[in-house]
């Protein structure tokens, strides 16, 4: 399908059936949007997706970045319209049908992107393909759930945002919690109480930043000023 991007009316109608399905009222999805000439608008630029089952957000950030290869992606960074068209497009995969045939969808920002910066990063393929783009594979102990899942691990990093946007901070954080043979986090690192644990990860690094600048520091040289609790994901 030609990529295309909601207009306002396709916004609030993709937002009114966001709020009925949060209130329990099966519908179907509302996909006639995406290419209704009212309720959308052609980019001006061709892109295209096809009908895939992705087996994680990784998967779908690597795609989606496949697509957007090539293109001035600036343009769209802050265009809600095409991010939501985008959660429109995948809300089966984003959200699926539950018991009763019901979905049960999050709150609305993780759909259609906010003019609230501190909830954007909770889109689900704004911060998908942000985190992909920026990382690479070092992404994946993010994002290596169904995409209907956001994970344990993301929701902790995300008790201080600002930490994914550091390079040093994410690519250590991947070194440390995911395991590359079972394309899963490691056992015990989305604990919160645990020693060397995420949630420990995130409070070490709170303490840090008065002290040195998280945004310029390495992946190797943040390692070297890892406490010795973390050794126990260092060297599994």
């Amino acid at each position: 399908m030609k990529v295309r991007k909601l207009n306002d009316y396709g916004v609030s109608e993709f937002s009114g059936f966001i709020e009925k399905s949060r209130s329990g009222v099966s519908q179907n999805i509302p996909s006639y949007l995406l290419e209704d000439e009212r309720s959308s608008d052609p980019l001006d630029v061709t892109l295209n997706l096809e009908s895939i089952k992705f087996n994680s957000r990784y998967d779908m950030g690597v795609y989606l970045n496949n697509v957007l290869s090539g293109v001035e992606v600036r343009r769209f960074v802050s265009d809600p319209g095409f991010w939501s068209w985008l959660a429109l497009f995948w809300f089966d995969q984003l959200c699926p049908v539950g018991k009763g045939n019901i979905r049960s969808p999050s709150k609305e920002y993780n759909y259609i992107l906010s003019k609230n910066y501190n909830h954007r990063p909770r889109h689900a393929l704004y911060m998908t393909w942000q985190l992909v783009d920026r990382y690479g594979e070092d992404a994946k102990f993010l994002l290596c759930k169904d995409p209907s899942t956001r994970g344990e691990l993301t929701e902790q990093m995300m008790a201080r945002q600002e930490f994914l946007t550091s390079e040093g901070v994410i690519r250590l954080a991947s070194f440390l919690y995911f395991d590359n043979s079972t394309g899963m986090f490691k056992k015990g690192s989305a604990a919160r109480k645990s020693p060397g644990c995420v949630s420990r990860y995130v409070n070490w690094l709170q303490q840090l930043q008065i002290t040195y600048d998280l945004f310029s520091i390495s992946k190797d040289d943040l390692e070297k000023l890892l406490p010795s609790e973390f050794d126990r994901f260092r060297s599994a």
